[in-house]
């Protein structure tokens, strides 16, 4: 079964924990905030996501603007490049600020507190993509949602970090501690595996790519 909605992964949490009866064990407003708790935590560890195409990847500046603030979901900037002109590159330096010994010319940088520094500053206004390691940028609310970002294969792991959640409810009669960290384990895992498997798909692509300006 390939998951493909919220409702997928709850029906199927609620087979394999024999919770299919109601009153649940676990509301499904619990198992939703695992959900996206899990994609989350999978984004993270797995390294995985790469994303130019989504809107949060076009980002706009303006005359003398030499930094920028980035969607909360962005974890890195590996490329960046002029709208409409892939073959104009910038330098993408991390978590550095020696941007003259490092390049001398147009460049940008990512730092922890989610701004992108672009230097030299701009003096004619424009627009750049990026290609960007990220988490979900958005939830899943509604059972219909389709579960994103994760391939089809990875998503039923996702069962293993609900049921690390629900078996940790410590106020609920389901809590089992030793299950739980089970289940966490399994999780962190399977994340590890999907981790190296993503390195091998996608080579060397998330190296810093030198400016032809």
């Amino acid at each position: 079964m390939a998951y493909e909605t919220l409702g997928d992964l709850i029906k199927a949490f609620r087979d394999d924990e024999k919770d299919t009866v109601a009153p649940y064990f676990w509301s499904d407003g619990q198992l939703t905030r695992w959900v996206n708790e899990g994609l989350i935590e999978f984004a993270e560890a797995t390294q995985s996501i790469f994303d130019e195409a989504s809107d949060i990847t076009l980002i706009s500046y303006g005359v003398g603007q030499h930094q920028v603030a980035l969607d909360p979901s962005i974890m890195d900037v590996v490329d960046a490049w002029i709208e409409g002109q892939p073959h104009i590159r910038f330098r993408c330096d991390r978590f550095t600020d020696d941007y003259g010994r490092a390049y001398c010319g147009h460049g940008i940088r990512f730092d922890e507190t989610g701004l992108l520094h672009i230097h030299p500053t701009p003096v004619t206004a424009g627009a750049m993509r990026l290609k960007v390691l990220r988490r979900p940028y958005k939830e899943v609310c509604e059972k219909t949602d389709k579960i994103p970002d994760v391939l089809a294969k990875d998503r039923r792991h996702l069962l293993l970090f609900m049921a690390y959640r629900a078996y940790n409810v410590s106020d609920g009669e389901t809590f089992d501690k030793s299950k739980s960290n089970n289940r966490y384990a399994e999780f962190l895992e399977k994340c590890q595996e999907a981790n190296e498997a993503s390195i091998l798909r996608r080579g060397a692509c998330s190296r810093p790519i030198r400016s032809n300006w």
